[in-house]
């Protein structure tokens, strides 16, 4: 499984990530800054789903891209490294995102929600 991780989310969770082995890439430097589009313009192209702590995000897969790209909106009360490590680990050991395929999914401290 490959990601993208927007620069709302720490450089510590994408060494997190992948210590855990996934294939995961920060925004790339020419690309800070630039509008949500972009970036999942970009995670369809690699064929990445996107990981951000941004709602904006689920608006664009619900009203524009649904079924082109997978994202994971993180609804994580104090952002914290930490706790944002937590719960992605926790949901990996427990989703299978190849079976869910390219869909919004909201992860928060609890539970996560799957929108097709």
């Amino acid at each position: 499984m490959k990601f993208i991780v927007d620069e709302n989310i720490s450089h510590r969770t994408i060494k997190f990530l992948k210590e855990l082995g996934y294939d995961v890439e920060g925004v790339p430097e020419h690309l800070k800054g630039s509008d949500d589009e972009t970036i999942v313009n970009l995670a369809i192209e690699e064929d990445r789903f996107v990981i951000t702590l941004d709602l904006d995000f689920g608006r664009i897969y619900y009203f524009s891209r649904r079924e082109e790209v997978g994202i994971i909106v993180l609804r994580v009360r104090l952002p914290i490294v930490e706790r944002v490590n937590l719960v992605l680990d926790k949901f990996f050991r427990t989703a299978n995102l190849e079976e869910l395929g390219k869909c919004l999914i909201v992860l928060d401290e609890k539970k996560f929600r799957v929108r097709r």
